[in-house]
């Protein structure tokens, strides 16, 4: 075996102690990313379970108030405009608790991988007006205005605005559920009184629509926040204002699996617009669905003409 000169020597030491120090380095590296991941777990675990928690709260209270309500109702001594008050109690709670239940299934498909889009003719002015039609005795009890491209609605009869209808294809189901999550933010933010602009198009082949509201707006740094699923920019138990932090996440998941984009624009005390911008989804089939509501029809697509 051939002896190692001095500079050799030195220079073998040299290297190893370089190889050393670079795999302490990465072993460095890699136990920070682990504490950071295991950081995140115990935030995400933390945060759904606080959820949890809290939706325990925001199903178990609507199912305790329709069962006393229900519970009144058995009695014999009951007026009928008493009947009318706990009808009407009854069914806003119940409206409630279905509005939650689906965006709780709806986000349990999206975190499994099991939500497709499927493709449907949609007519996005019934969409819209339907939309309101569901909230209207959210809207009538804060006293809101409700303008559709521009034009003021009769939010009790929504059956007589008339508009030209909007053809065009997507998943109805969930632009439905995108729609509803929207117009859900822009009541339960605004101020009681203020008004609420809803408008919807067709831009160089895709599908526009936006929801402003004029109510308590946002920072913009709150702006990403807002789509993070479970979070709520209030929290405890004096928080101002109802949810549980689903609707958003779901809207921006459901955006981005069309392909689409969500933008936001917002300030303090200045209200809010969230406008979608969507590709049409392309079909090969003879034969497609048509819905308003999200009831859906079959029926050729020589029957009506598309964007």
């Amino acid at each position: 075996m051939a002896e190692l000169s001095d500079d050799d020597l030195l220079n073998e030491l040299k290297a190893r102690f370089n190889h050393t120090k670079q795999t302490l380095y990465d072993l460095k590296i890699v136990s920070r990313r682990l504490e950071e991941v295991n950081r995140k777990l115990q935030i995400s675990e933390q945060v759904k379970s606080n959820f949890v928690s809290h939706m325990k709260n925001e199903i178990n209270n609507p199912l305790a108030c329709i069962l006393g309500l229900a519970q009144q109702l058995r009695s014999h001594e009951v007026d009928r405009e008493t009947v009318v008050g706990i009808a009407q109690s009854i069914f806003a709670e119940a409206f409630s608790l279905d509005f939650q239940l689906r965006n709780i299934f709806a986000a349990a498909e999206l975190e499994d991988g099991a939500t497709m889009l499927q493709s449907g003719t949609i007519d996005g002015h019934s969409l819209m007006i339907h939309a309101v039609n569901d909230f209207a005795h959210l809207i009538l009890a804060k006293e809101l205005n409700v303008y559709f491209l521009g034009k003021k609605m009769n939010v009790a009869s929504t059956a007589n605005f008339e508009e030209e209808k909007l053809y065009f294809k997507s998943d109805s189901e969930k632009l439905e559920l995108v729609v509803q999550n929207l117009l859900s933010n822009a009541i339960e933010f605004n101020n009681p009184g203020g008004r609420i602009d809803l408008d919807i198009g067709v831009v160089e082949d895709r599908l526009v629509l936006s929801v402003t509201d004029t109510g308590v707006g946002l920072n913009p740094e709150q702006i990403e926040r807002i789509f993070d699923r479970f979070t709520q920019l209030e929290s405890g138990v004096r928080k101002a204002h109802k949810g549980h932090g689903l609707g958003l996440s779901i809207t921006k998941a459901v955006i981005d699996m069309m392909e689409g984009s969500v933008h936001v624009s917002a300030q303090p005390g200045e209200g809010c617009t969230v406008t979608l911008s969507i590709p049409f989804i392309e079909t090969d089939s003879e034969a497609d669905t048509f819905s308003v509501d999200g009831n859906e029809f079959f029926f050729s697509d020589d029957q009506s003409e598309l964007f």
